[in-house]
């Protein structure tokens, strides 16, 4: 009975570690819901009644396309990629709200980027050495 304690024990630990390995996943750049994590250091909470802070990319027709919602206002455009080197061109309508200056700081962020990171479930922008902007991948189901 001494002995099939640690093994059990051993058995447990082997199949929680292999179930672990087995639900991680990590995200694509394209065709993922980005959502708008932190910028300039600071965490970005999402207020009550209102939409989340988001970017799309997608390749459509081998174009590829940014949309979105910066907080108060729709984003587009386009990007480019070279490896983990990226451009944006984005766009958006510009009525204003008490949000603003988080869609001012993702519009600079995103134009400023010049090359992205992803970690696991979070995507992180650059201009060159510089931390931006960070977001965190959101499955829907």
């Amino acid at each position: 009975m001494k002995i099939l304690i640690p093994v059990f024990i051993l058995a447990a630990a082997l199949f929680q570690c292999k179930s672990a390995e087995n639900t991680s996943s990590t995200a694509k750049l394209e065709n993922t819901y980005w959502k708008l994590a932190e910028m300039n250091g600071m965490p970005v909470d999402v207020p009550e009644n209102s939409r989340e802070v988001h970017i799309v990319l997608s390749d459509e027709k081998e174009e590829k396309r940014l949309k979105g919602f910066g907080g108060c206002n729709g984003l587009g455009g386009s990007y480019s990629l070279d490896g983990t080197k990226i451009k944006f061109q984005v766009i958006s309508t510009k009525m204003a709200c008490d949000r603003l200056n988080v869609e001012n700081y993702l519009t600079k962020a995103l134009n400023d980027a010049d090359t992205y990171q992803i970690k696991g479930e979070t995507l992180e922008l650059f201009q060159g050495e510089t931390f931006l902007i960070r977001f965190n991948s959101v499955y829907l189901q």
